[in-house]
């Protein structure tokens, strides 16, 4: 139980925000004004004075923690005084308005000295905070309404991801909420076993985008777009680069302008997930265990088990999801059986692996399933002696790149786009992924020429970039062109 001595400013919001987590409360103060203001909070209170009320009453001996948070200075000295005298042990917590006074409440006995203006100051960020966030509420359902008529068409990043297609479900049932009809869009493929089995389990509808024209009939079908997971048209998504979307919801790091009617990119949070949670609550959505399933596994995939990118707005919003999920379905997505294929391109990942210090390489060659690239680069980061990794493979006529690192001082979002060109790679400090057309090389009939090409030319834009030194063992020297395709010199 907590014991709060005083219901003015201070004491009111902590009442308010204890309240909240169902914590057990008892509120003391002599005005009988202020404990009305709490009335609708089913907290229980009384009215008296804490300098000659019995210290043996139940809702004080028993207090885990005692507050005092009375305007008074002078009395909240003489409670603490006597807290002390009758129960030596109990933790009392104080506020001061002066550094000297909290030297004076110290040698009392006080446990906890808190200063007033940093209450203050994280209870302005904390609205202020909260008013960003029913802004951006506002905003995106004036948006979204904006759609009434053909509906919002969600357009995920290629080749989604269990946080791109937990976010997509999460905007539709925003979209519910509005009234206004959408419709799941993606480019690339799932072939990920587990992205598989989540999109299986969910039963979820999605429609797959295979060419251009495919894209620029779903515009001309729908009032309005939205970019879930990216960001950029044409960047790890299919819109072309004169469709500028509507809405735009992301956590991954961008230095290009990001255009649209409404834009939410927080390169901070670890998922896109963690965000589409936000405006759940935010509008009092009540989340079904499927989509409370999704997102907290999106936001488990995308912060690699919240141990990468993660803050306390994942940690929250995994909190909030985590009594609402369905353990049994999550297990079957987290536990699929692994195809022959993904199998097979780890197998290539160690054969063809190459080290250079504390970076590796691994080329995979011909590959049909390009989310096994990840999985593979998760497994080589095990290596012993091995911080950063990167695996590739041609998937159709792009090579595919997979990095992940452990290493605090890569950054390798910025490496690969360093590396590779800013519109053909992208990502976070410790993952990142790109795809870079293979240009005139792509209808080589050749295929090891064309395997021997592509090695050559990821491996000493790579190393190069790094700084790692090699044997100028190849005989070709490839770079990019304008377009970021791989080309002779």
């Amino acid at each position: 139980m907590y014991t709060i001595f005083g219901c003015g400013a201070i004491g009111s919001c902590i009442t308010v925000e204890l309240s909240k987590g169902g914590a057990e409360l008892f509120v003391l103060d002599k005005d009988e004004a202020a404990l009305e203001a709490i009335g609708t909070l089913g907290v229980e209170s009384m009215a008296a004075d804490m300098l000659t009320i019995d210290l043996s009453i139940p809702q004080v001996s028993n207090a885990s923690v005692i507050a005092i948070l009375t305007g008074d200075d002078a009395a909240n000295l003489e409670a603490l005084k006597r807290i002390k005298k009758v129960y030596s042990d109990k933790f009392v917590l104080m506020v001061s308005k002066r550094p000297e006074d909290s030297k004076k409440l110290f040698e009392s006995g006080a446990s906890i000295v808190v200063p007033a203006n940093s209450i203050v100051s994280k209870s302005v960020l904390l609205e202020l905070k909260n008013a960003d966030q029913k802004r951006s509420a506002f905003l995106l359902e004036k948006v979204a309404r904006g759609a009434r008529d053909k509906g919002l068409a969600i357009l995920l990043q290629n080749n989604p991801d269990p946080d791109a297609i937990a976010s997509g479900l999460a905007l539709k049932k925003l979209c519910e909420k509005f009234d206004v009809k959408s419709k799941l869009f993606y480019g690339g493929t799932i072939s990920h076993q587990q992205n598989k089995a989540l999109v299986n389990m969910l039963n979820v509808e999605m429609t797959q985008l295979k060419s251009e024209n495919d894209v620029r009939l779903m515009v001309g079908s729908f009032d309005k777009v939205a970019l879930v997971e990216a960001s950029v048209s044409s960047k790890n998504n299919m819109l072309p680069e004169d469709v500028i979307p509507n809405i735009v919801i992301d956590h991954h790091p961008t230095d290009i302008q990001v255009e649209g009617e409404f834009v939410d990119i927080r390169p901070m949070t670890g998922s896109t997930s963690t965000i589409m949670t936000g405006y759940l609550r935010q509008f009092g959505i009540k989340i079904d265990s499927s989509l409370a399933t999704a997102l907290r596994y999106g936001i488990r995939v995308d912060t690699l088990g919240f141990t990468r990118n993660t803050t306390m707005e994942d940690l929250n919003a995994a909190a909030y999801l985590s009594p609402l999920i369905d353990m049994g379905m999550l297990s079957q997505i987290e536990n699929p059986p692994m195809s022959l294929e993904t199998f097979d391109i780890i197998g290539r990942a160690i054969r063809n692996k190459e080290i250079k210090g504390s970076y590796m390489i691994s080329f995979v060659e011909f590959i049909k399933d390009r989310d096994a690239l990840p999985q593979a680069a998760e497994l080589m980061l095990q290596l012993e002696g091995v911080y950063t990794v990167l695996v590739f493979g041609i998937f159709k006529d792009k090579v595919q790149l997979s990095a992940r690192s452990i290493d605090t001082r890569v950054n390798l979002g910025s490496l690969l786009q360093k590396a590779f060109g800013d519109m053909n790679a992208g990502g976070h400090q410790n993952m990142a992924a790109g795809a870079i057309d293979l240009g005139i090389f792509g209808d080589a009939t050749d295929r090891k020429a064309l395997l021997n090409v592509t090695f050559d030319a990821v491996r000493k834009k790579f190393f190069s970039v790094v700084g790692v030194r090699f044997e100028d063992d190849v005989t070709k020297d490839l770079d990019q062109d304008n377009n970021g395709s791989i080309v002779n010199n």
